[in-house]
């Protein structure tokens, strides 16, 4: 009797597991998961949470689970913060990232401690992954249910759900620019938008920011003069600087119009990182848009982004 009512508890545990399953109505049907992360926001930035093979002060190999931004910014695997009692910095360190029991990564981090605003905002970061780490696989940025998953991109065959070919918006990302002083790839991922009383350009994906911004070389003349005018005013005034905000009319993406997700963005001044460019850069897309989406796909098999939408929009 015992054995029946366990056997029946086992098939009851199961049949709800794929219940569960089936109202998750997952972005792909069919593919070979190579690792999940869960995620979560923390003052606006989105942290998943990675296992990592690290040793205590015996030398004993122990996993940790630490906090990481994905960052297609950085064009390598990405970076990890060193100990403070580490006095030489050079060249990246292996990490391995046991995943399952039967599969660990392996990434090569290069130490930085330019990444203090996350450290700040979540104590347990520890680094970033970037865009050759995100080049590997299909990453699926789950946002309903706040996990980031990331697909082989050469074990069996994937398929799609096919809702996200009727409602999804599908951009093409291209990584295409180029620095100017060494003629060599800034490898990252930008899409092309259209906006009205925005000069036509570029804005770069930007997952490890909180709000989407506008650069000022993007504005109009007049505009631009405008913001200088009200900058000037309120240095001499010795107000404080609030971030200034302009409200899009339209914003074209993927052939779609998003300007409703969020109206407003942050005026700002273009980066260093992105003055010494081939291409003219309008902003940013970033946290504060893109997690109004269901869920975010980048494929580099076919160098495309998939925005899924709420259910029902």
């Amino acid at each position: 009797m015992n054995k029946f009512f366990t056997s029946l508890l086992f098939l009851s545990l199961a049949c709800l597991g794929t219940s569960i399953k089936a109202q998750d109505n997952p972005p792909l049907v069919n593919g070979v998961l190579v690792a999940e992360f869960p995620m979560h926001f923390t003052n606006g930035y989105m942290f998943v949470t990675v296992p990592v093979i690290d040793t205590d002060v015996y030398g004993k190999a122990i996993t940790l689970h630490r906090s990481f931004v994905l960052d297609p910014a950085a064009s390598n695997d990405g970076s990890y913060i060193p100990d403070d009692s580490l006095i030489n910095i050079s060249g990246p360190k292996r990490f391995y990232l046991p995943v399952s029991e039967q599969r660990t990564l392996s990434v090569d981090l290069v130490p930085t401690f330019s990444k203090g605003i996350y450290k700040r905002t979540d104590t347990s970061y520890y680094g970033v992954l970037g865009y050759a780490f995100t080049r590997k696989y299909i990453t699926v940025i789950d946002f309903a249910n706040r996990r980031v998953q990331f697909f082989s991109t050469d074990e069996g065959k994937v398929e799609w759900n096919s809702t996200l070919e009727k409602q999804a918006i599908h951009v093409p990302f291209l990584d295409d620019a180029i620095l100017a002083h060494c003629n060599c790839q800034f490898p990252t991922m930008w899409c092309d938008v259209k906006s009205r009383h925005i000069k036509e350009g570029r804005v770069h994906l930007s997952l490890a920011e909180r709000q989407s911004t506008i650069f000022k070389q993007a504005l109009e003349p007049k505009t631009q003069l405008f913001f200088e005018k009200k900058w000037h005013k309120d240095s001499l005034d010795g107000k404080k600087r609030e971030p200034d905000r302009i409200r899009v009319e339209t914003f074209e993406l993927g052939g779609k119009d998003i300007a409703e997700n969020n109206p407003g963005r942050v005026i700002a001044d273009l980066p260093p990182i992105f003055r010494n460019l081939s291409i003219f850069i309008t902003g940013t897309l970033a946290m504060d848009v893109i997690r109004t989406f269901d869920a975010l796909i980048i494929d580099p098999t076919r160098s495309v982004l998939i925005f899924a939408p709420p259910k029902g929009r």
